[in-house]
């Protein structure tokens, strides 16, 4: 599995909001991937990191809020997180309409466990 070429303050970041994915929103989170640039290794100093989040379909009003929590947790530090969030339907409908976004995102993608 590919690793993915993440900052100090990013991996920080990233442990911290996982876990509070996993204490605010318990089950809700089906995939958390890193992709673009920090996933492929080839990051300039400028980039930002790009994170995909796939969750239930019932919780698709939650998605401001997902965002929010990573956004408030990365005012503290020095990762800049660019987070998309889609249900698993808007997730597989990308894929069943050959989606180019979707395509790059599984091609870098790294999953966060």
């Amino acid at each position: 599995m590919k690793k993915p070429k993440l900052t100090r303050d990013e991996r920080a970041w990233l442990r911290e909001y996982c876990k509070a994915l996993d204490e605010q929103y318990p089950g809700v989170v089906r995939r958390l991937l890193i992709y673009g640039s920090k996933a492929r290794g080839d990051a300039g100093p400028d980039s930002d990191l790009d994170v995909l989040l796939v969750i239930r379909n019932e919780d698709a009003k939650r998605k401001g809020e997902l965002r929010w929590t990573g956004h408030m947790l990365a005012a503290t530090s020095d990762a800049v997180p660019s987070i998309m969030v889609y249900t698993e339907d808007e997730w597989e409908h990308r894929r069943q309409i050959r989606s180019p976004f979707r395509a790059s995102v599984e091609r870098d993608a790294v999953p966060v466990p």
